[in-house]
């Protein structure tokens, strides 16, 4: 049986022309040896075409013309196939192989925080995710489960035994949108077939109870410090801290600032009653903020002769912490002033807690019932949004408001206007 003639047929030719202002002599187009473009002639399916060989050179040309036929070779276009899917086989192997230390590490990467403050919260995000992994015995990021998570996700806690797992009820659904935008990203990479978080619901952030101290809780706290302080061992650094909590208090009624950046407070932020200072979570600038003058002086008295004398820094000792974990050592010292408190709910009556943020609600409701707009009492708190101020401050703008119309109503009366309120 006579062999069927090829329905294909690809061969190469030479496009004779002018190269640098020189025309080539030669008119064969299966001539090789000039340097003049090459091109391929293609006959197939009973239509002609002509491709650009993009080269000069026959053999390069010759090589794409083989390229080009093996494309179509039934056997030859198989075996391409078998070869590309192999090749990525062994691609996504190798992806799904990459330790989950290696990918929190290029997943941090991968982000740009718009300030410290988030990227510090990123890496503490990646450090419980690689803590976690290690102590489950999770090596590759492609052995992460939805199971695994939610059985890790179920042990989160304030007093869980696992520090990686010691998460507050606030900073929980913000810790698990951490770990969705790293699976997502995993996901994405090739390391992950599909997102182990995709089931997840979301966790409702825990409602921050915003309660100030009165003057009389304020007097109550100062009194604690002493027997507090003095109750810890000699050998507790805490024991020598009187001076540095009363600073800390003051700093915080009188000031508004957030615990870290009273911590983080430089000598040089502070000239006479006035600070400055750059915050950590919004890097929001506080330029020439007046304190009152005995603030000040305590700050002034965390002098040379202090046992915990920071040279640089009222708080911190640059030498010996790492002031990513400044805020919890300090929550800590506070917490155990808990004995030695007894706070009780002025309306309720009911026992209440302390902790250091109820000293910057101090500072900005005493404002507003002096009488202080809310948008300038968000810019003072240096929140990004006025919304945020409304919704922890919100309880004591009414009374605020009545504040102004008793004010507004005893004018009237002074007039000499019957108002019957």
């Amino acid at each position: 049986m006579a062999n069927e003639p090829s329905t294909t047929t690809i061969t190469v030719f030479t496009r004779h022309g002018t190269n640098k202002g020189v025309k080539c002599p030669k008119t064969d187009p299966q001539w090789k040896r000039c340097n003049c473009r090459k091109s391929l002639y293609i006959y197939e399916g009973g239509k002609t075409t002509f491709v650009s060989a993009k080269t000069r050179s026959w053999e390069e040309a010759e090589k794409f013309a083989q390229h080009e036929r093996d494309r179509r070779d039934p056997i030859k276009k198989r075996l391409l196939e078998i070869e590309e899917q192999e090749a990525q086989k062994v691609e996504l192997q190798s992806s799904q192989n990459i330790t989950v230390t290696i990918a929190t590490d290029r997943w941090l990467r991968s982000l740009k925080a718009k300030t410290e403050a988030t990227s510090i919260v990123q890496k503490r995000a990646a450090w419980r995710i690689c803590a976690w992994a290690k102590d489950v015995k999770i090596i590759n990021v492609h052995e992460i489960t939805p199971a695994a998570l939610d059985e890790w996700r179920g042990m989160w806690g304030e007093e869980a035994e696992k520090e990686y797992s010691r998460i507050g009820p606030t900073s929980q659904s913000t810790f698990q949108g951490r770990l969705r935008q790293f699976c997502r990203w995993a996901v994405a990479m090739g390391h992950l077939r599909s997102d182990p978080t995709a089931s997840f619901k979301g966790i409702p952030k825990g409602k921050e109870v915003t309660q100030p101290l009165t003057a009389t809780q304020f007097l109550q706290l100062f009194d604690a410090i002493k027997p507090f302080t003095a109750s810890q061992p000699a050998e507790v650094e805490v024991k020598d801290f009187a001076k540095e909590l009363k600073a800390l208090f003051l700093l915080q009624r009188w000031a508004g600032l957030r615990i870290l950046d009273c911590l983080m407070l430089p000598r040089t932020g502070l000239v006479g009653n006035r600070l400055s200072l750059i915050t950590k979570k919004t890097g929001a600038k506080i330029e020439n903020r007046i304190i009152p003058d005995y603030v000040a002086e305590a700050l002034v008295a965390l002098s040379p002769d202090r046992p915990t004398f920071r040279p640089g820094h009222f708080f911190w000792n640059i030498g010996r912490k790492n002031w990513t974990s400044l805020t919890t050592k300090w929550t800590q010292i506070i917490k155990g002033m808990a004995p030695f408190l007894n706070f009780k709910h002025p309306e309720t009556g009911e026992p209440m807690g302390f902790h250091s943020h109820m000293l910057r609600d101090t500072y900005a409701v005493e404002l507003l019932l002096a009488g202080v707009a809310l948008e300038d009492v968000s810019k003072l708190l240096t929140h990004t949004s006025i919304k945020t101020t409304e919704k922890h401050y919100a309880p004591w703008v009414k009374p605020r408001l009545q504040q102004l119309e008793d004010k507004s109503v005893a004018a009237l009366r002074a007039m000499g206007v019957v108002v019957t309120a």
